[in-house]
């Protein structure tokens, strides 16, 4: 016998309002992230051009520029994951994902200059990634909550 987990409203809301953060989070990697001037450069030009000037090359703040080009497929495996029934798992690699991302993201904000810069860190990137990573993470509380036991099934044998 096992038992099945069906899920909510609660559950169901949760997942769009999830989703909806995992969105903001993929659609913020391409919004800038580094000002240059009059120039606007979203995370992954910037990840080129610390590569081109090999800032960080032989250190380990090189696998994380590696691993920041995995948001989205991460963000796939969790959809595809829900998808096929495995809420849990993906609910926790997105709780994951939004810890790390929106901790990046808050300390961006942070260290951001401002508007005024000719130099630094854009805001619209870190600010949305941030609201992102705060949606996901309210959102998988949600799932949690939202799922009821459902009646046990018969997991296998005769009609």
């Amino acid at each position: 016998m096992t038992q099945t987990r069906a899920p909510t409203r609660l559950g169901i809301g949760a997942v769009c309002l999830a989703a909806a953060g995992l969105a903001l989070v993929a659609v913020s990697t391409f919004l800038p992230w580094v000002v240059s001037g009059t120039v606007l450069r979203d995370s992954y030009q910037s990840i080129s051009v610390i590569r081109a000037i090999k800032a960080v090359e032989g250190n380990p703040l090189e696998l994380v520029l590696d691993a920041w080009t995995m948001i989205i497929p991460m963000i796939t495996v969790c959809a595809v994951g829900y998808a096929l029934g495995f809420r849990r798992t993906a609910a926790t690699i997105s709780t994951i994902l939004a810890i790390i991302c929106g901790t990046i993201a808050g300390t961006a904000t942070v260290v951001g200059g401002g508007e005024d810069i000719s130099l630094g860190i854009a805001g619209t990137g870190p600010i949305v990634m941030l609201i992102g990573a705060v949606l996901t993470v309210i959102g998988v509380v949600g799932i949690f909550a939202g799922q009821r036991r459902g009646a046990t099934g018969d997991a296998g044998g005769e009609p």
